[in-house]
């Protein structure tokens, strides 16, 4: 059997994508960094200030919220058996943000590539399970208003971040990666 010139390169191409040995246009430009060289923020920019709710793991059975406000995170915190919102302001310095005796806080950054990497530090609180406590996020459109795409400092699924929106919904929401620059944290892979 003869492949004529165009049916060898199709069925070159179609191998080696399937074997995930070429790159396709689905998948996102990956960056690996240690996030040392990001900009600390103290002032959420508008862009992602609000109520977001989404899920932190394609395996999670319920969605969390990011409560992003302009000087700090609102998060929900466990007290003498009830669950209190408590509001941590953002770190001055991310050098510094997770040494000695500080009090709780929220280490926000921006990297250059339009993403936010934020982890909350609770420091001896009892932060509750429904909430987000580390990842990266950039605003988006989805379905004619904003929301945020996430992920949690690598991505999960190649070709998709998950998508946070300010409605609830009882199912993971994704985003193709296509347009995105993908930057995952601490270096190697």
């Amino acid at each position: 059997m003869i492949l004529h010139k165009k049916e060898w390169l199709l069925a070159l191409f179609t191998v080696t994508t399937a074997l995930g040995l070429a790159d396709t246009t689905a998948n996102a430009k990956t960056i690996w960094s240690f996030g040392n060289k990001m900009k600390t923020v103290r002032t959420a920019p508008k862009s992602i200030r609000g109520n977001w709710y989404g899920f932190g793991y394609s395996t999670d059975k319920h969605p969390l919220k990011l409560s992003v406000r302009k000087k700090g995170f609102v998060v929900p915190v466990k007290k003498h058996g009830k669950t209190v919102s408590k509001t941590l302001t953002y770190v001055k310095n991310w050098k510094t943000a997770y040494k000695g005796k500080l009090v709780p806080s929220v280490d926000l950054r921006k990297e250059s590539h339009g993403w936010y990497y934020f982890s909350v530090n609770g420091n001896h609180w009892n932060i509750s399970d429904n909430t987000f406590f580390t990842g990266m996020i950039q605003p988006v459109k989805y379905k004619h208003t904003t929301a945020l795409a996430y992920y949690p400092i690598t991505i999960e699924k190649k070709g998709k971040v998950l998508l946070l929106t300010k409605k609830k919904y009882n199912h993971p929401v994704y985003m193709s990666t296509k347009h995105l620059t993908i930057v995952n944290l601490y270096g190697g892979k």
